[in-house]
């Protein structure tokens, strides 16, 4: 009997990416499958990044040598709890091997598609984890929780890749180099500035501290001169235009508080599922949207989706603390 292929999943891009890269290597994977494959990669810049973060994912993974492939599987094993050897002559091609060892890798230590890339940065933090770096050319990054980025600097050019998450820079200023943040929403471009600089699914957000940057969105609009106190921001691939904001209130992650005014559910869940273990879905569309205002400690996360849950008559059903769905009552 032939074995029927999976469902199409109804989640994001990256889960739909994920999808077809399962079944491109599968038997089952034919003329019709590939024109649904280029119809859904034509459908939206959103798919199309989600399918290139998915192929160098795979591209890195392809690269890792026997050694470190063995060593993988033995950490996601113990991850797992589980201590049974896979033998590999049961998945005889290496890209099918790297399939269930890709999974489990995200499933194991629950980063989620956002360990894609960060993976193979050259700096990155954990859930709840805060870190400072010092660049070698004088610039400091503090580098938020669930972030990554890769460093890129030579004789012309200055180039940080920030593959996801958020981080603050404060430059070094330095004519003959410019000083760029690369992200898949867009490009920010400064020479001696303090800045902050956010992505998730796609978009772009950018805050100035100090003088101004440059900021080209992916979909081609661009604000030629952020200033000091302005921010600007992408929605669903679309820029934004730029707006005055409180400085304290934005930057307050680096004293380690969760500071919300009037932001849908959906967003503040996005930001306490980086600061907790597991993840957090909300069941109910409306629920997802409605306002929240709060000043949270980012130490207790459990605490902020206490008093929301309360706030807004909310009820939660939790699969173990790593699954938490959220519903009206």
């Amino acid at each position: 009997m032939n074995q029927p292929i999976p469902p199409f999943p109804d989640g994001d891009a990256n889960e739909q990416a994920e999808y077809w890269r399962a079944l491109r290597e599968s038997p089952f994977f034919d003329s019709e499958q590939d024109q649904r494959w280029r119809a859904w990669l034509a459908a939206s810049r959103e798919n199309q990044e989600a399918w290139r973060q998915t192929q160098h994912f795979f591209d890195c993974i392809e690269r890792l040598n026997p050694a470190q492939i063995d060593r993988i599987e033995r950490e996601v094993r113990t991850a797992n709890g589980t201590s049974h050897e896979t033998p590999a002559r049961r998945l005889p091609k290496r890209s099918l091997r790297m399939l269930p060892i890709a999974a489990c890798l995200m499933l194991a230590f629950g980063l989620g598609w956002a360990f894609s890339a960060g993976f193979f940065a050259d700096f990155r933090t954990g859930t709840g984890e805060q870190r400072r770096i010092q660049l070698s050319d004088g610039s400091s990054v503090i580098l938020n929780t669930a972030s990554s980025l890769s460093v890129e600097f030579s004789e012309r050019q200055r180039v940080i890749r920030l593959h996801g998450g958020e981080a603050y820079f404060k430059v070094a200023a330095d004519a003959a180099r410019p000083f760029e943040v690369v992200t898949s929403g867009g490009r920010v471009r400064a020479l001696g500035t303090a800045f902050d600089v956010k992505q998730w699914q796609g978009d772009l957000a950018v805050t100035v501290y100090e003088h101004s940057v440059r900021v080209a969105f992916a979909d081609g609009e661009t604000v030629e001169s952020l200033a000091a106190g302005q921010r600007v921001a992408s929605a669903g691939g679309k820029a934004g235009l730029p707006e005055s904001v409180n400085l304290k209130q934005v930057g307050a992650w680096q004293e380690r508080r969760l500071v919300f005014k009037e932001k849908p559910l959906r967003q503040v869940v996005d930001d306490l599922n980086r600061y907790r273990p597991g993840k957090i879905i909300i069941a109910d569309p409306a629920l997802a949207e409605h306002l929240v205002t709060g000043i949270f400690d980012a130490d207790d996360p459990e605490a902020a989706l206490s008093v929301i849950e309360k706030t807004l008559a909310a009820s939660e059903t939790r699969l173990t603390d790593a699954l938490v769905i959220l519903r009206r009552q």
